[in-house]
């Protein structure tokens, strides 16, 4: 499958968000978190707190609203897309829902895909919460984490109840010289 090169328009990631659904691998996620990295709204983190506080008191469109406006700056975070797929469940928008349910399942489907979560094979993630939302997908319970730097890439090593895993969560920033 080929996979669009990223530009600069919500069309273009559009048309990646298209292609990452059609196939929701590590190549097409890897291409869609590069354009979504460099929106300019684009959201450092995505707290599931803040989403569920959303979801208990605001009226189902409400939350339907708040929760779209944080697109596209939180495409790609299994909460976010998650918790957008209720709102919409709870208004009455079921096809809607059914497709960010459709990305957050391809979003987590991805990550575990990249690697095996070890060291020498870590999972990539877009953000820091995308680690917990894999962490609650599998079951676990983090006990800790620590930034580790290995050469030009930063890795997350998170403990949790059943030993350890690791995420890529991007490079080291090189000073201009």
């Amino acid at each position: 499958m080929r996979v669009p090169t990223p530009g600069t328009g919500e069309a273009d990631v559009a048309a990646l968000v298209e292609a990452f659904l059609a196939d929701p691998g590590p190549t097409s996620y890897g291409v869609l978190s590069e354009a979504v990295r460099v929106l300019p709204g684009f959201l450092v983190e995505v707290l599931p707190d803040d989403l569920a506080r959303t979801l208990e008191t605001s009226s189902p469109e409400d939350a339907v609203h708040e929760l779209s406006a944080l697109m596209p700056g939180a495409l790609l975070s299994p909460s976010a897309h998650g918790a957008l797929a209720l709102a919409l469940d709870r208004a009455g928008r079921p096809d809607e829902a059914r497709r960010h349910r459709s990305l957050r399942h391809a979003c987590l489907a991805a990550v575990l895909a990249s690697g095996s979560g070890t060291r020498d094979e870590p999972w990539r993630v877009l953000r820091v919460s995308d680690e917990y939302d894999v962490l609650r997908h599998l079951g676990r319970r983090p006990r800790g984490q620590q930034l580790v730097e290995t050469g030009a890439t930063l890795l997350d090593r998170v403990e949790h109840d059943r030993g350890e895993v690791w995420f890529e969560v991007g490079s080291v920033p090189v000073a201009p010289s």
